[in-house]
């Protein structure tokens, strides 16, 4: 299985769904680097199922044990290793799964790629509950990149054709996200709450969407071709089982907007060459249309 992502970072990620245990390893952070454990438990705690009303109802702690990198609260040039020991499994709900796979998971795949001989309970190593020790590596990368000025948030842009107040292509701040759920408009969030618990009460589902924002990152990240920002991103982002797309500026609505309402916002050394307030609109406007499928 390819369960390795990398090449100055590496990381691993081990485990399976019901099984023992699930936990990854990262390797390349360096020796010497602060690790904020109640930071990072708060981060994996938005993350956790059975918080709240509208996440799955299985109650998993998501408390990571460290075996490994960590010393006294610092890097200390190892490998990072850390596992999440599962304990609400059942996984005689699963039994049929190899005779009878669920439409929409990789079942089907697992089966046929593994000759039977995969773990079907909760799907495996193929389960969303293996972007846990995701979340671990990632809020210690994001603890790393705040220690260099640079600042990663998002908030849900969409939920079954319910919008929230998209960032500011210029100026997108994370102070605007609300705490407990991660919308600007709480009037949009309640909506989505609504139609979330609506779903559930008819033992069904509903889709969304993230928006993600980087500020202080410097140019010239990246390389050319296959090894762009852009690239990179979109590789691990579809390690993430549910995630179907993933969009950089106005994504597919750059596809209904003019060469100049389409053109990025840059300010260097002081020049800035800014949106009209006409073509930021058109942006904003074009991007909300895509997101509710129009």
């Amino acid at each position: 299985m390819s369960s390795t992502y990398g090449e100055n970072l590496k990381l691993s990620i081990f485990g399976q769904s019901h099984g023992a245990a699930i936990g990854m390893t990262l390797d390349g952070i360096p020796a010497g680097f602060p690790v904020d454990m109640d930071a990072l438990q708060i981060f994996l705690n938005r993350r956790a199922p059975g918080q709240n009303d509208w996440s799955t109802p299985r109650k998993e702690a998501d408390r990571p044990e460290f075996l490994s990198g960590i010393l006294d609260g610092y890097t200390c040039g190892a490998p990072i290793t850390a596992v999440i020991y599962n304990k609400n499994t059942r996984s005689g709900d699963y039994a049929n799964l190899k005779d009878c796979p669920r439409p929409g998971h990789a079942d089907f795949t697992a089966q046929i790629k593994y000759g039977g001989f995969q773990d079907a309970a909760g799907g495996g190593h193929f389960s969303g509950r293996l972007t846990a020790p995701l979340c671990i590596a990632g809020g210690l990368c994001k603890q790393w990149l705040e220690g260099m000025g640079i600042q990663i948030f998002a908030h849900i842009a969409a939920i079954s054709g319910i919008s929230d107040t998209p960032f500011d292509p210029l100026t997108p701040d994370a102070d605007l996200i609300q705490p407990e759920f991660p919308v600007i408009n709480q009037d949009a969030g309640a909506r989505m709450r609504a139609v979330i618990s609506a779903a559930k009460s008819d033992g069904d589902s509903v889709g969304g969407i993230v928006e993600c924002a980087v500020t202080g990152l410097p140019a010239g990240v990246g390389e050319p071709m296959f090894g762009g920002v852009e690239s990179r991103i979109a590789q691990i982002v579809y390690g993430v089982p549910a995630v179907k797309g993933v969009e950089f500026g106005a994504g597919f609505a750059a596809a209904a907007l003019r060469g100049e309402s389409g053109l990025s916002a840059v300010e260097v050394a002081g020049l800035c060459r800014r949106w009209s307030d006409e073509a930021r609109q058109n942006y904003l406007e074009a991007a909300r249309l895509a997101r509710e499928g129009k």
